[in-house]
């Protein structure tokens, strides 16, 4: 099914109210996706910080990216062009204090040797990268997924770029696959789930790729 909303592209530090609504809709879309339950602290404050993992997403490291949404706000893709998403020591030290009381203090050893595993399965050439895209459980099914997908695989296939996402749900590898991804290798997230990587070859170059 083809949604009728149309895709939007978001500019956190102009748009305070969309962010907000993308926060909310994005807590909904991965209650309960097991590598961001892997992340964030499962106690009391696992509410609050299933926002603030979005929030900081949506405007910290949303800034180097591009977001994009459906109209209604229920849907959103954050995507990295090629380099954009290694983060600078400067950039790493304020997440890492932000990502302290996301994940848990006593968590946060285990959740960043985790991150710096999933970092080395990155493709060696230039790629896209798709860090996030979610659908308020509300309108799943509907064609969001797919509209937010088309803006940057179609930016892929222009430029013969490669697109690489990762997901630990294995019910979502269907619907990648559809679009083009191949699961190239897995990894077993310490104290967590296992995470597949997926790669979109570019349009001139269908042969799987080195991994770092």
């Amino acid at each position: 099914m083809q949604t009728s909303q149309p895709i939007i592209q978001i500019h956190p530090a102009q748009a305070t109210a969309e962010v907000d609504a993308l926060v909310e809709a994005l807590s909904q879309a991965f209650d309960q996706d097991p590598h961001i339950n892997w992340i964030v602290r499962q106690d009391s404050q696992r509410s609050a910080a299933f926002r603030q993992l979005f929030r900081l997403l949506l405007t910290d490291l949303g800034g180097k990216g591009e977001i994009f949404s459906t109209t209604d706000l229920k849907a959103a893709a954050i995507w990295f062009p090629p380099a954009a998403w290694r983060l600078n020591l400067l950039t790493q030290i304020k997440v890492g204090l932000r990502f302290g009381a996301i994940s848990g203090w006593k968590n946060l050893a285990v959740r960043a040797y985790g991150l710096n595993l999933m970092e080395a399965k990155h493709p060696k050439e230039p790629h896209y990268f798709l860090q996030t895209i979610g659908v308020d459980p509300t309108v799943q099914g509907l064609g969001y997924g797919a509209a937010l997908l088309q803006p940057l695989l179609t930016r892929c296939d222009e430029s013969s770029t490669p697109a690489y996402l990762e997901t630990s749900n294995q019910a979502n590898i269907p619907f990648y696959e559809k679009h083009g991804f191949k699961v190239i290798s897995n990894t077993s997230l310490p104290q967590g789930p296992v995470l597949f990587q997926m790669l979109r070859p570019s349009p001139i170059n269908k042969a799987p790729v080195g991994l770092c």
